[in-house]
C-alpha cells in the first residue's frame, strides 16, 4: 500500500515536473509570418525604454524602438553583405568583446553617429523566426520581433557547421503593420524557418534575394565570441547554430523589405494575393460577327 503511495506521489511529481518544463519551453509566439498588429492595447507602446533596467539597456531598446517614420531624401547607402562588415569593421575592431558602458567618449560619439544611420541590405533570407521574449518589448511573446538572418549566398540548406555566419536584422512590432501592409510575407522569401518548438522546417522554395532598409543598431547585449565569428563552428541543442553572427551590428528595426527575385511573388500564398491591389480590367468591345 505504502508504495503504491509512494509510486503515485512520485509519478505526480514526475507529470509536474513536465508540465512546467513544457510551460517554461513555451515561450515562443506561434507565428509563423507577418500579421496585422493591433497596438492600441498593448502596455509597451509608449515605452521605448521596454523594461530595461541599466542605462545601457535603456539606450540599445530606444534604439530598437524607433518607429518607421518615412524615408526622405532619395536613397540611402546600398550595401552587400561585404559592404555591411567594411562599413563598420572599423568600429567593430575598436570595440571587440565591449558594451555600451565601456566605450570611451569617442567611441560614443561614432556610435551615435552610426545609430543614426538608415541603410539598405542586399542579401539573401535563409532563415528566419519569431523572437523571444525580450524587455525590448516588455516581455511580450504574442508582440515579438522577427529574426531575420542574411547571408552573402542563398544555399540549399539550413546554417550550418562550416557554413559563413549572417548578418541580422529584425521587424519590431512598431515597424511590423507597415511591412505586412506592404504585402510581404516572410513564408515566401526566406529558404527555412524556425518553428516554435525550434525545429527548422524548409519553405519548399530557394532564399530569396531581398532588399532591407532600416537604422543601424549595435547590439552589444551579442558583442561576446560565443555570438561573434565568421564560420558556424557548432550548433547547441535548441537548434542554434554557434556563433550565429558576423557583427553585433544589425539592421534594427528594419523598415522595408523589397524581393528582387522575381520568383518571390510567384510563391505568395493565396491570403498574399488577394491583399495585393487590383488593377482596373479594360474595357472589352464585343465584334459582331459577319
Amino acid at each position: 500500500m505504502r508504495t503504491s503511495k509512494l509510486f503515485l506521489r512520485v509519478l505526480g511529481l514526475a507529470l509536474l515536473l513536465l508540465a512546467v518544463g513544457a510551460s517554461a519551453q513555451q515561450r515562443i509566439s506561434e507565428d509563423r509570418d507577418l500579421k496585422e498588429l493591433d497596438l492600441t492595447g498593448w502596455d509597451c507602446l509608449d515605452r521605448l525604454e521596454g523594461t530595461a533596467k541599466t542605462a545601457d539597456g535603456v539606450e540599445r531598446n530606444r534604439g530598437k524602438n524607433r518607429s518607421a517614420g518615412e524615408i526622405s531624401g532619395g536613397t540611402s547607402p546600398e550595401m552587400d553583405t561585404a559592404a555591411f562588415l567594411k562599413h563598420v569593421g572599423a568600429f567593430d575592431s575598436q570595440t571587440k568583446g565591449k558594451r555600451r558602458k565601456d566605450l570611451t567618449s569617442a567611441q560614443q560619439a561614432e556610435l551615435g553617429a552610426l545609430e543614426k544611420q538608415i541603410v539598405s541590405l542586399t542579401g539573401y533570407l535563409v532563415l528566419t523566426y519569431a523572437g523571444p521574449p525580450e524587455s525590448t518589448n516588455c516581455g511580450s511573446i504574442d508582440m515579438h520581433d522577427w529574426h531575420l538572418e542574411i547571408f552573402e549566398k542563398p544555399g540549399d540548406h539550413a546554417p550550418r557547421v562550416g557554413d559563413p555566419t549572417p548578418i541580422i536584422a529584425e521587424i519590431t512590432p512598431r515597424t511590423q503593420n507597415r511591412i505586412f501592409r506592404d504585402h510581404t510575407r516572410l513564408q515566401a522569401l526566406t529558404g527555412f524557418f524556425r518553428a516554435p518548438d525550434l525545429t527548422i522546417e524548409p519553405t519548399g522554395h530557394k532564399a530569396q534575394r531581398i532588399r532591407l532598409t532600416g537604422y543601424l543598431l549595435w547590439d552589444d547585449d551579442h558583442n561576446g565570441k560565443a555570438d561573434i565569428g565568421r564560420t558556424i563552428e557548432g550548433v547547441a541543442n535548441n537548434g542554434y547554430h554557434q556563433p550565429w553572427r558576423s557583427t553585433a551590428w544589425e539592421i534594427h528595426p528594419v523598415i522595408k523589405i523589397e524581393a528582387l527575385d522575381g520568383t518571390a511573388r510567384s510563391n505568395s500564398t493565396p491570403t498574399q494575393r488577394a491583399l495585393r491591389p487590383s488593377l482596373p480590367r479594360r474595357s472589352r468591345v464585343r465584334r459582331r460577327r459577319k
